[in-house]
């Protein structure tokens, strides 16, 4: 037991975070994360000795994710339908100015969802673009790409410029 709070008190906020901006729920993403520690605490040999403990837990959290929504004959949400999106920046932005919020999250959502996952593992979850390209099986330059692509994406809804970038 005190194996899984040490987990919870390391990664949990953070992969709860992840977790329900990939499912769109918080209640889907409470219960994937307990799935999450038990697994983590199963291949506990090898998180131990992974180059990259984080990662490697964000790995089984998007392994897991997937799991639920093929179990539950479910996609992952998209644009509005993720009300992860919301929760995730609202506890992202210290005291935020609503309108601002509003208009945040509704660029993010905007953006093509694989550049939106290495925003928010970069940014908000504070993962290099090693540890990223771990967690989304692609290669660091990849995951680079995507970050500055999706940047400017999100410069530009931010701008008002939709659809051109």
């Amino acid at each position: 037991m005190r194996r899984v709070e040490e987990l919870y008190d390391r990664f949990g906020s953070r992969l709860f975070h992840y977790l329900a901006l990939k499912l769109g729920s918080r209640t889907d993403a409470e219960d994937v994360l307990q799935e999450v520690l038990f697994r983590l605490l199963r291949y506990r040999g090898r998180f131990r000795f992974a180059r990259s403990p984080a990662a490697f837990a964000f790995q089984v959290a998007q392994n897991e994710a997937a799991r639920f929504l093929t179990r539950n004959g479910r996609k992952p949400p998209a644009g509005a339908d993720a009300d992860g999106f919301g929760m995730l920046a609202a506890e992202i932005f210290d005291g935020p100015d609503p309108v601002m919020l509003e208009r945040a999250v509704g660029a993010l959502i905007r953006i093509p969802e694989a550049q939106r996952e290495v925003i928010v593992l970069k940014i908000y979850q504070g993962l290099s673009f090693r540890e990223i390209a771990t967690v989304c099986g692609i290669p660091a330059d990849t995951a680079a790409s995507r970050y500055r692509y999706g940047l400017e994406k999100l410069r530009a809804e931010l701008e008002g410029k939709h659809g051109r970038s």
